[in-house]
């Protein structure tokens, strides 16, 4: 990966998120604090900070912040914390809103565009590959599509390089904020309760660490050109029960594993990598190097609660 020699100055959205506090870390490693410019509704614990309020308001001072901008790193959006939130209207809507009013701002200097976007933008699919038709299941997958559609015809009409980076699901330390399975059942190790299997656990899930995330997003902002829609995902599928039976193994605690009934569709998410190995990530963190990263990591957690 070969980051710019010369500093760009970045305005980078979403900087407390799970992804985006692990970008501004790595943005100002790489390019130092004074190149950092950080939009959000509350003062950025590093950078220099613009302050938006309920209504995205942004006073003088902060636009003139903003204009100084070479390169946008999009990684603000409301994120479903579980998928009973998946159709939430204001937040869904709230993606579209915040996009369009950051593209309305003032950038004269902007030269390029990295916009996270999900991989829940697709239709069901045996295999998903950046060719698979698009057809999200949710208002979240939609508000995520339409974004990426704003930030195309924007870089289009301004002769910036845009990449669109379609994220996976993602692990490691910072998933506690999520009501997803490995977190949930992590949660209850630590806390010494059996995990919870809904379903046969047969259901394939391709995870990606949370540091391979953060440097393929990264090594998107070093490309000269664009890439088009590139996904970030992992590439080594695995069955829900394995990956519970794996975590369990790794904590070293006797917990057990309980079955529950689970009514909904079963769907399998298997990726072809081979975009994502050629131009941002060649190799992957090993899951169990990972999972026992965010193991020490909720038990950390736990300690201090």
């Amino acid at each position: 990966m070969n980051l710019p020699t010369v500093p760009p100055t970045v305005l980078l959205t979403g900087s407390s998120g799970f992804i985006g506090s692990g970008l501004l870390d790595a943005a100002c490693a790489a390019w130092g604090e004074e190149h950092v410019i950080v939009l959000s509704s509350k003062p950025a614990r590093r950078g220099r900070s613009i302050v938006y309020d309920p209504a995205f308001g942004i006073d003088a001072a902060g636009r003139a912040l903003a204009a100084e901008a070479q390169l946008l790193l999009h990684a603000g959006a409301y994120t479903p914390k579980s998928g009973a939130t998946a159709n939430d209207l204001a937040g869904c809507n709230g993606n579209i809103r915040f996009t369009a009013e950051l593209l309305q701002l003032e950038l004269p200097r902007l030269e390029k565009i990295v916009f996270l976007s999900t991989l829940d933008v697709y239709a069901a699919a045996a295999r998903l590959s950046e060719d698979s038709p698009v057809g999200p299941a949710s208002l979240y997958g939609w508000s995520k599509l339409y974004c990426e559609q704003m930030i195309s015809q924007f870089a289009s009409q301004r002769g910036l390089v845009a990449q669109l980076l379609r994220i996976g699901h993602v692990y490691g330390p910072g998933e506690e904020q999520y009501a997803k399975v490995l977190p949930n059942a992590i949660r209850n190790i630590v806390a010494g309760k059996p995990v919870e299997l809904w379903g046969t656990g047969r259901e394939l899930r391709s995870l990606i660490y949370i540091g391979d995330v953060v440097r393929a997003i990264m090594a998107a902002v070093a490309l000269p050109q664009s890439l088009g829609v590139t996904n970030i995902v992992g590439g080594q599928p695995l069955a829900i029960r394995d990956l519970l039976e794996t975590v369990i193994r790794l904590s070293g605690q006797p917990v057990e594993l309980v079955q529950r009934d689970f009514h909904g569709t079963p769907r399998d998410f298997v990726f072809d990598t081979s975009k994502l190995k050629a131009h941002l990530l060649a190799e992957e963190t090993p899951l169990e190097q990972g999972l026992l990263a965010e193991l020490a990591h909720m038990r950390q957690l736990g300690a201090g609660a």
